[in-house]
């Protein structure tokens, strides 16, 4: 990861941000219907914690009043969070919160409202454990089973990654490029199935570093899992995986540390 620390570097970084950003939300930043908004809105107080597990919602009618819409939209977004388990209807109980283990938390607007916010330390290491318990495997059986045309999309990728301007949207995208092509020639449909599934955790693990761009060291992790698959080294493969990703943890917790340390400091100060 880089050591910008200066003034123009701390520019910089948050125009990385901004690309980033909207790369890890894409179609969700996009202005929805009315019932799409509320239950944003909604559900960003719920995974900051606002609304406590356990807690009841507003009345209808007081959200009604305050999001200024129909109470069909306001239903309609009960409906939508109660689908991504983060609320349960009951009559003449009303709307509660419930508990974060019942959350759907690969579901990409719960994760995309997180994001919004400052994500917890312990939320960071449930993402990147589920990684490393299924990441690593998957390069493993990649080593043997990955065809030609694969190893050539995970080649073009690592280009990508190595090719593209650091930190931009692009080699973020040649990244997630290279992961979920290690997970597709797995050539295991529960592993294939899963990868759908935690695409968006992809992207929000790789959003997570914004402050920073990619170094050095994660490059060469990558082409080390590269080089595994196509030597057929499943071995290897698994170990290689397991340190890009054991280091792409370190480097999103240093980010986000760095960020709050710079963001306790006063606005004028030049370092």
């Amino acid at each position: 990861m880089s050591d910008e620390t200066g003034q123009g570097g701390a520019r910089g970084m948050r125009g990385r941000a901004d690309t980033t950003r909207k790369l890890a939300v894409a179609g969700r930043d996009r202005p929805g219907s009315l019932s799409d908004r509320v239950a944003a809105a909604i559900g960003r107080r719920i995974v900051t914690g606002h609304y406590g597990p356990g807690d009841t919602l507003p009345t209808e009618p007081k959200l009604q009043h305050e999001f200024g819409v129909s109470r069909t939209a306001v239903r309609e977004a009960v409906r939508l969070l109660s689908a991504k388990g983060l609320t349960v209807s009951r009559p003449k109980i009303g709307t509660r919160v419930r508990p974060r283990a019942e959350w759907n938390m690969l579901d990409s607007d719960v994760l995309s409202w997180q994001l919004d916010q400052r994500p917890s330390d312990e939320f960071i290491q449930s993402l990147f454990e589920m990684r490393e318990i299924i990441e690593p495997a998957a390069a493993a059986r990649a080593a043997e089973r990955a065809t030609p045309e694969e190893i050539e999309a995970l080649r073009v990728a690592l280009d990508g990654i190595q090719d593209r301007e650091r930190g931009s949207s692009d080699q973020i995208r040649a990244d997630l490029a290279f992961h979920m092509t290690v997970l597709e020639a797995s050539h295991n449909p529960m592993l294939r199935s899963v990868g759908s599934l935690i695409e968006s955790g992809l992207v929000l693990s790789f959003s997570l570093g914004w402050r920073n761009v990619m170094g050095d060291d994660a490059i060469v992790h990558h082409r080390d899992v590269y080089e595994a698959v196509r030597s057929r080294d499943p071995e290897q493969a698994y170990i290689a995986m397991r340190r890009l990703l054991r280091n792409a943890k370190g480097n999103v917790l240093d980010s986000i540390w760095i960020g709050d340390h710079g963001a306790a400091e006063p606005a004028d100060e030049v370092r």
